[in-house]
């Protein structure tokens, strides 16, 4: 018996998504993720501008877009390499011609040092950041065994308490024994301030509590004899505060598109274009997503994102496919089968739902976006 050869989900997405290229957004099948590429290059353009003009390196975090199209465009710009958490994000980046990967996140696991080899064997430069020898003992010996090279940067804790060592101290310690592994080179310290977010108004402070922290460290790695050239660090909430610390490569990621908890709806490059398909329940409209297509990260202000040009409306909860917004407070309402746009709170958890997004240029489909990289997990 034959086997049927059914498409996969990602398969009939693509193909829907690729019927909407031409159409005006009014027109398009809802519900869809839709990035403004003006939106989008203005905020890639002002990052690096920004870090040129400082002398900074940047290193976008593509788990944001998780996007080969986006990633060029910002080494195109000036980005002096990408930056990913999985090594599945690293054979994408490799596969879309990144010179310099990052990988952020400590990697354990065979499988994982082989791919990692693989990578570096492309001739990609290779930067890995690890909290523990562990999992770099395991990729120096899949360096070693090949002939191949990568560089470690010890990770610090500076407030978020999630990886990274708490202490210089401890920091040095770690670095010294990675100093003896083959394959391998200590280049530097790096760090995540995600505890400081934009609503915060001691985020001045915690960031100079953080750079406090990092000068610490550096000034032990060379008192230690260890490399500590390279520091990086840095946020999307903070980027623009990076020239006031020591950090030398910002790995901003969210920066590209922002979201409702990092900007103004004007400045955000990525929405959800949705429609109203019920008004019966009163005070409510209900829209057709939900957390398959937004994900339930949370807002200090409550809600699961903002609806654009719809003031007072309160996108108030979510069920898997079904967005409840709230709409009591506003003298006119959408009526059923309108289109809205909602800018989610979290772009990065937003854009690994949709394997590819609509790119659009004064309100019609340009072209699609590929989201390569979703649900890369390992």
């Amino acid at each position: 018996m034959s086997k049927i050869q059914i498409p996969t989900g990602a398969e009939r997405t693509l193909d829907l998504l690729e019927r909407q290229v031409g159409r005006p957004l009014s027109d398009v099948e809802t519900p869809v993720a839709v990035i403004d590429l003006d939106r989008l290059e203005t905020n890639l353009k002002d990052l690096q501008s920004y870090v040129d003009s400082h002398g900074i390196e940047l290193w976008p975090h593509t788990k944001t877009h998780k996007s080969p199209e986006i990633g060029r465009r910002q080494l195109e710009l000036g980005a002096a390499g990408l930056t990913v958490a999985k090594t599945g994000e690293a054979q994408v980046f490799q596969e879309a011609g990144a010179p310099r990967i990052l990988v952020h996140y400590p990697p354990l696991g065979t499988d994982k040092w082989e791919r990692l080899a693989d990578i570096a064997a492309s001739g990609v430069e290779l930067t890995v950041a690890v909290d523990s020898v562990a999992p770099a003992e395991g990729l120096a010996r899949a360096l070693d065994r090949r002939g191949l090279h990568a560089q470690l940067l010890v990770e610090l804790d500076v407030g978020l308490h999630r990886t990274g060592q708490t202490t210089a101290a401890g920091a040095v310690a770690v670095a010294q024994e990675l100093s003896r592994l083959p394959a391998v080179e200590v280049a530097g310290i790096s760090c995540y301030p995600g505890h400081l977010r934009p609503e915060d108004p001691a985020l001045t402070q915690g960031l100079e509590d953080v750079d406090a922290l990092l000068r610490e460290t550096r000034d032990a790695f060379t008192a230690a004899g260890l490399r500590s050239d390279r520091i990086s660090g840095g946020s999307t909430p903070t980027r623009y505060l990076t020239h006031t610390t020591c950090v030398n490569e910002l790995r901003s990621g969210t920066y590209a598109l922002l979201d409702r908890n990092d900007g103004e709806d004007d400045r955000c490059a990525l929405w959800v274009e949705v429609t109203v398909i019920s008004d019966a329940v009163p005070n409510q409209v209900v829209v057709d997503a939900g957390s398959k297509t937004f994900t339930s990260d949370d807002h200090p202000d409550g809600g699961h994102g903002s609806v654009m040009g719809w003031p007072g409306a309160d996108f108030a909860h979510l069920n898997e496919e079904h967005g409840y917004v709230g709409v009591s407070a506003l003298d006119e309402r959408p009526v059923v089968g309108q289109h809205l746009q909602i800018v989610p709170n979290h772009a990065c958890g937003c854009m690994n739902l949709h394997d590819g997004v609509l790119a659009v240029r004064d309100g019609v489909v340009d072209h699609v976006i590929r989201v390569a990289g979703r649900g890369l997990i390992r």
